[in-house]
């Protein structure tokens, strides 16, 4: 199996998108339009995407980001 191929352009694009939709999330949780018993599962997911917006660009962090991607669309679902 070949390493995956690193689309810098690609990566911050979808780190871009990361960042809106965790705000996006963070704003619909304090309005009560996300599920408070997804209070825990945002609180790590959140964790994880900061983590992730500070590490340098790899493919690794983008096969991260994309899965990040995933589980906030999980925890809310909009």
């Amino acid at each position: 199996m070949a390493p995956a191929q690193l689309d810098e352009a690609e990566l911050k694009r979808e780190l871009a998108s990361l960042d809106e939709l965790l705000g996006d999330t963070r704003v619909r949780f304090r309005q009560g339009k996300t599920q408070f018993a997804s209070l825990q599962k945002l609180i790590d997911v959140d964790m994880d995407i900061r983590n992730a917006l500070a590490r340098p660009l790899s493919a690794e962090l983008q096969l991260d980001v994309r899965r990040l991607i995933a589980r906030l669309h999980t925890l809310d679902p909009h």
